[in-house]
């Protein structure tokens, strides 16, 4: 991993949003676009870091927000997902487009070539029930796909899902289990393949719904390019070796320590043809997404004393 920038520190313009639940972006003029998990608005600096101000804010008017989820980049737009009010379309000069109404309960997307956003997991829509696939078009209109055709359409599961997409296929991976699907989008999206991906770590340690173990095993995002597919997912450090069932002590160990003391951070390139891991990157700092619009990983490190850092950094592979 090569280190391209790093943000943070505990004051400054814009150091507000630096924490773990940071998500980032680059926009379609190479502004860092840095929003934080459940907050309202949007910080922006130039690609050396340079902080040039921040859009959105709490409210209802157009480009306000009430808690930001993520942001993606496409060609045209910028797409900002709210968790209470749904997905937001800016121009490339961060001016509001459209409001498209809908309960967000995604925390990755990806954004296609046609600016279709590719999102997997439960909707609550009676539309939607059933469909754990959705393509939102840059019209608004959001078709649901998936259903097994089974006679009960009740509630869609829980479970979590990270997707990647390219101009004709679609990658769905679960949070928590090797489970990897591939769908392709054209003429109609269909699922055309399924593998189960086996990672000795991340089996042992991961806990699908509705068990809880922590520190346990996570897929937290992928991303689809010409070298394969990527996944980044965590696994507790390997010095960490207590676990809990039990949420209250899981958050006393999280006050106690660094999340580098319990977490490791892992980059997979996978060969989408035979389901093979072709590369892998494990750091002590944990990988926390992609910098959507780029070819960046943020990554989140934060002192003994507290001090939290985000780390845009790039990956180059070793043949």
């Amino acid at each position: 991993m090569d280190t391209v920038l790093t943000l943070g520190g505990l004051d400054g313009p814009g150091s507000q949003l630096v924490g773990e639940y940071s998500r980032a972006a680059v926009d379609q003029k190479g502004r860092i676009l840095l929003a934080k998990f459940g907050l309202p608005y949007i910080a922006v600096f130039d690609s050396t870091g340079a902080f040039l101000g921040e859009i959105g804010g709490r409210g209802e008017g157009p480009g306000e927000y009430a808690n930001i989820s993520h942001i993606n980049v496409g060609p045209r737009y910028i797409h900002v997902f709210d968790l209470s009010r749904g997905r937001t379309l800016l121009d490339a000069d961060h001016a509001f487009v459209r409001l498209d109404r809908f309960r967000v309960t995604f925390n990755t997307s990806a954004v296609m070539p046609s600016e279709t956003v590719v999102l997997a997991g439960s909707l609550p829509t009676s539309e939607s029930a059933g469909h754990h696939l959705h393509l939102l078009h840059d019209t608004g209109n959001l078709r649901s796909y998936g259903w097994d055709g089974s006679a009960y359409r009740g509630p869609s599961d829980d479970r979590q899902y990270v997707v990647a997409a390219s101009a004709s296929s679609a990658w769905v991976v679960a949070n928590t289990t090797g489970r990897v699907e591939e769908w392709a989008l054209l003429p109609q999206p269909r699922m055309s393949r399924l593998f189960i991906r086996s990672v000795e770590d991340f089996d042992r340690e991961s806990v699908p719904p509705p068990g809880y173990a922590f520190p346990g095993a996570y897929n937290l995002d992928a991303r689809l390019d010409d070298s394969g597919l990527w996944i980044i997912w965590q696994a507790p450090d390997t010095r960490w070796t207590k676990r809990t069932p039990d949420p209250e002590v899981a958050n006393q160990w999280i006050q106690e320590a660094t999340p580098q003391d319990i977490h490791d951070g892992v980059l997979d390139l996978i060969d989408p043809k035979t389901g093979l891991t072709l590369a892998r990157y494990r750091s002590d700092i944990q990988l926390r997404r992609f910098v959507y619009g780029s070819d960046m990983v943020l990554a989140y490190e934060e002192t003994a004393a507290g001090v939290p850092w985000l780390h845009f950094l790039r990956p180059r592979l070793a043949r």
